[in-house]
């Protein structure tokens, strides 16, 4: 398709003076002035039919053709980004979503370090042997983000671009960005590939300096590095690096190959006898997300969805990405609304019921779990890093959050029951207490706190003024990077209130052998969680 300048309004403005006088000659397109030029004699004016190629692109994605050896089309932009300058998103080796935290921890082939290769591994030094040597299309973040007929580039591949005789490469700086024009030598067409760093851990490094770009290629005597293109000002060269860092893609397409045929498989939905069960499609191409709902019977409540008696979830509706036929069951109890969990009336105003013992702890002196705001399951590393409800800082947040400042505003300030790690882990009608509620608890027009050691653990014991019951609180202290601090001194108790002033931050029960307060604390700590219920 060719875009005719024939069909642009052409209007003439004559300047006042002489027949020979200066004239303006503009050229109109959807009423906007597109080109300019003063004439000084009218009458040589000639405008011929001019066409301009529009761009080629495979689904919906642009391509440049450098006249390549093997036919091998470039994408003008790396995946994740829509400009040619734009850095776009860091994949680790055969992961196909960005991430903000990379290492061989959080690697999705490995079982946590260098030489436990649970995939494409060639030597027991460095996994399980399956000599699988070059990308899957399903492990191929260009052709999972991209499809049609998009893939990572071979080693040979990016060798053919580096090849001198094929493209030349000048380091520029193109809209403020630095990187590399490779240009053909063929046809003079060319790509920019901005030098966009590499992440590690939770930061990003070298960008603005250094370039890497992913290969679909394995290290085959070293399973655990994978091939890729390693460039700065004075240098470009094929490397090799850790399969778990976080690096740029630049995909290829090839005109000869066609798209993958679509996978369709078939979504089953079962329930037990407390409800029934039904989901958005019951055939859908892979890779496709369908939308699970249970519906719990009268006397019954929803438990959680499982494949094979495997849990996989406690949400409903649950929504999942299909990936080969599947049997969900929802499954059912009849109603319990403290769902075996203990719990003392202390016969508070609100009516309110406090659990006798921490999420995650059998006895009230335990400290059981240490959870994240807003998250449900227990871990060893709290950081910004590895927070759910944000980009690994704290103005990222991503949910939860009053101004934008800190990120995505949606103005929720109370935790809904799907973050709310008490409902989550404890089901019926267990939840987290909100600030308001806490308050309630510390009021010593209800209850009195006496700092205590109960069964050598340190904490408060708080009786109420109204009828004598007491809980106890132990001084569990709080979970920060990989460390537990001030455990046996100090108790930090989460509510499900946002600070709404300051988005990054909850309110907290906080407490030592002096003191009995509130105050607010990063979303990213670990902090104890002791449930209530009505």
């Amino acid at each position: 398709m060719k875009i005719k300048l024939i069909t642009l309004l052409i209007a003439i403005v004559a300047l006042l003076g002489s027949a020979n006088a200066q004239k303006t000659v503009k050229v109109y397109k959807n009423g906007e002035v597109v080109y300019s030029e003063y004439i000084t004699d009218i009458d040589s004016i000639k405008f011929e039919e001019q066409t301009a190629p529009l761009p080629n692109t495979e689904n919906g994605h642009e391509y440049v053709d450098l006249g390549l050896p093997s036919g091998i089309k470039w994408a003008t932009c790396n995946v994740g980004a829509d400009t040619p300058e734009e850095y776009g998103d860091y994949f680790a080796w055969g992961e196909t979503e960005p991430r903000t935290f990379y290492n061989w921890s959080t690697y999705k082939y490995c079982n946590g370090s260098n030489t436990t290769m649970t995939k494409y591994c060639t030597s027991s030094s460095y996994g399980t042997v399956d000599n699988k040597k070059v990308l899957e299309l399903e492990d191929d973040a260009a052709r999972v983000n991209w499809g049609g007929k998009w893939r990572m580039p071979t080693k040979a591949e990016q060798d053919e671009l580096r090849n001198t005789s094929n493209c030349t490469w000048e380091w520029t700086t193109q809209n403020g960005v630095n990187g590399y024009k490779v240009t053909s030598v063929v046809n003079g067409n060319s790509i920019f590939l901005p030098a966009a760093g590499y992440r590690n851990d939770g930061s990003i490094y070298s960008a603005g300096s250094l370039g890497y770009y992913w290969s679909s290629s394995l290290l085959t005597f070293s399973g655990h590095d994978a091939y890729g293109v390693d460039f700065n000002s004075s240098r470009i060269m094929a490397s090799f690096f850790g399969r778990f860092s976080g690096q740029s893609v630049r995909a290829v397409c090839d005109s000869s190959t066609p798209a993958p045929t679509p996978i369709v498989y078939t979504v089953s939905v079962s329930a037990t006898e407390g409800g029934t069960a039904e989901a958005s499609a019951t055939e859908v191409e892979e890779g496709t997300s369908v939308i699970l709902t249970a519906t719990p019977k009268n006397g019954y409540s929803f438990v959680n969805w499982t494949v094979n008696g495997v849990e996989v979830s406690k949400e409903n509706p649950f929504t999942t990405t299909i990936t080969q036929n599947t049997q969900y069951i929802a499954n059912f109890v009849e109603n319990d609304p403290y769902n075996g969990h203990e719990y003392v009336d202390l016969g508070l105003p609100s009516g309110l019921k406090w659990a006798t013992c921490n999420v995650g702890a059998t006895t009230p002196e335990g400290y059981g779990d240490y959870f994240a705001w807003g998250e449900t399951s227990p871990k060893t590393t709290c950081s910004w890093s590895t927070y759910k409800y944000c980009n690994g800082s704290l103005t990222s947040m991503t949910k939860y959050c009053t101004n934008s400042y800190y990120g995505t505003v949606d103005n929720k300030t109370t935790l809904e029951l799907a973050d709310d790690a008490a409902h989550v882990n404890w089901g019926g009608n267990w939840r987290m207490p909100t600030k308001a509620e806490q308050d309630e608890l510390r009021d010593t027009n209800n209850c009195t706190w006496t700092w205590t050691t109960q069964n050598g653990v340190n904490g408060y014991k708080v009786i109420s003024v109204k009828n004598g019951n007491s809980i106890f609180l132990p001084a569990a202290g709080y979970r920060y990077n990989y460390s537990l601090f001030n455990a046996g001194s100090r108790g930090y108790f989460w509510p499900s209130s946002l600070d709404t002033d300051y988005s990054c931050y909850a309110y907290y029960l906080d407490f030592y052998s002096g003191s009995v307060g509130w105050d607010n604390f990063d979303r990213c700590y670990g902090q104890s969680v002791r449930a209530v219920c009505e």
